[in-house]
C-alpha cells in the first residue's frame, strides 16, 4: 500500500492526437494551481473512461511518462501510477478533501477540427492532419473557431437562428438535440428556436433525437402536441437519432457542433456542454447535411410523421434497451 500526505491527485486522459503541445499547456497550468492551493507532491493516475476519444495505450502511456518528465524539470515532486491503479487497489483520503474543477487542454484548432472529423467518419483514426479532404482543409485556414465553453455555444447557435429570420426566401435548419439536456442558458436558444416554428413557415426545421433517451423522447411527445400543424405539414420533422455524443445545428451556410461532458451513466444525456466548434462555410455546411441525412438518421425509422409513428419509435427502441440489459 502506498500512502501519500498533502498531495495533488491528477487523473489524466490522453487523447487521439494529443502531443507534447498539450502537455506543456498541462504543464503550464499547474503553476497557477500551484498559486492557488501551494505547491505540493503530485500523483498522476492515467484514466482513460474520462473520454471517449483516448489515444492508443502505447501513445497514451508514453505521453503520461513525458508529462511527468516536464513537471519533474518544472521541479515538482511526482509519483506516476500504472493505468488502472485506482481501480485494482482502490484510493482512499483522510482528512479534508480539495477538490478543482478538471481542465480541457485542446492543442492547435486543426487538431480539434480532425477529431471531430474521425468522430463523424469522415476521416479514420489513424488519420493525420494531411489525410483530411480537401474541402476540410480549407476550414483550418482561420474559418474555424472552436468555442471554449457552452454559453459561447449557445450564442452561436442563437446567432445562427437569427440569420434564418434575416433571410429572404426559404431557409432550413438541421438540429440534433440542440440542447435538451440543460435549463440555462438553453432557454433563450429554445425560444428562438420556438419562435420559427410558429411564425416563420418559410423555415424548415429537421430535429433528430436519442429517443432511446428518456428526456429526449419525451421532448418528442412536446413538440408533437405543440405544433401539431407544423409536423402535419412536414415544417418540422422528428427524426431517431444514432448518436449521443454530438449536439449541433446546421445551416446551408453554417454549422455548429457542440461535444458535451460523458454522461454520468450509460443511456442518460450527458448535460453540459464542454466546448463547440463553429464555421460559417457554404462547402463544409453542405457535407455536414449530407453527413446528417445519410448517417445520423435512423433508417430504419426515417422521417417520424405522427404521434403514433413516434409512439411505436419509443416503444421499440425501449424493448431493445430492455433486452439489451438481460442479456
Amino acid at each position: 500500500m502506498m500512502v501519500f500526505r498533502n498531495v495533488l491527485v491528477v487523473f489524466v486522459c490522453i487523447e487521439l492526437y494529443d502531443s507534447k503541445e498539450e502537455l506543456q499547456e498541462a504543464a503550464e497550468e499547474f503553476a497557477s494551481l500551484s498559486n492557488l492551493i501551494g505547491k505540493r507532491p503530485i500523483i498522476l493516475c492515467p484514466n482513460v473512461h474520462l473520454s471517449i476519444d483516448r489515444a492508443p495505450e502505447k501513445q497514451a502511456a508514453w505521453l503520461v511518462a513525458e508529462l511527468e518528465k516536464m513537471l519533474i524539470a518544472k521541479g515538482y515532486d511526482v509519483n506516476r501510477l500504472s493505468f488502472g491503479y485506482h481501480k485494482q487497489y482502490g484510493m482512499e483520503c483522510n482528512g479534508n478533501v480539495g477538490s478543482v474543477v478538471g481542465r480541457r487542454f485542446y492543442g492547435s484548432e486543426e487538431k480539434q477540427f480532425l477529431r471531430l472529423l474521425t468522430r463523424l467518419g469522415v476521416c479514420p483514426p489513424e488519420s493525420l492532419p494531411k489525410d483530411m479532404p480537401s474541402w476540410a482543409t480549407t476550414l483550418t485556414e482561420r474559418r474555424l473557431k472552436v468555442l471554449g465553453s457552452r454559453r459561447e455555444s449557445y450564442n452561436v447557435g442563437r446567432r445562427m437562428l437569427q440569420d434564418q429570420l434575416d433571410a429572404t426566401g426559404h431557409g432550413e435548419l438541421w438540429t440534433c438535440m440542440l440542447f435538451e439536456g440543460e435549463r440555462q442558458p438553453m432557454d433563450d436558444y429554445l425560444s428562438a428556436l420556438y419562435q420559427i416554428i410558429e411564425d416563420y413557415h418559410d423555415v424548415r426545421v429537421h430535429r433528430a433525437m436519442n429517443l432511446s433517451v428518456p428526456g429526449f423522447s419525451n421532448a418528442a411527445r412536446f413538440l408533437f402536441r405543440k405544433y401539431p400543424e407544423a409536423i402535419e405539414s412536414g415544417r418540422l420533422r422528428i427524426y431517431n437519432s444514432q448518436v449521443s455524443d454530438i449536439e449541433f445545428l446546421l445551416s446551408h451556410t453554417a454549422v455548429l457542433l457542440a461535444f458535451p461532458h460523458i454522461p454520468r451513466k450509460a443511456g442518460s444525456h450527458a448535460g453540459e456542454i464542454s466546448f463547440g466548434i463553429y464555421c460559417k462555410d457554404e462547402d463544409f455546411a453542405k457535407n455536414l447535411i449530407q453527413w446528417y441525412q445519410t448517417f445520423l438518421v435512423d433508417a430504419r425509422f426515417g422521417w417520424i410523421r405522427t404521434e403514433s409513428e413516434l409512439n411505436a419509435t419509443i416503444n421499440e427502441l425501449e424493448e431493445e434497451m430492455f433486452q439489451d440489459r438481460r442479456e
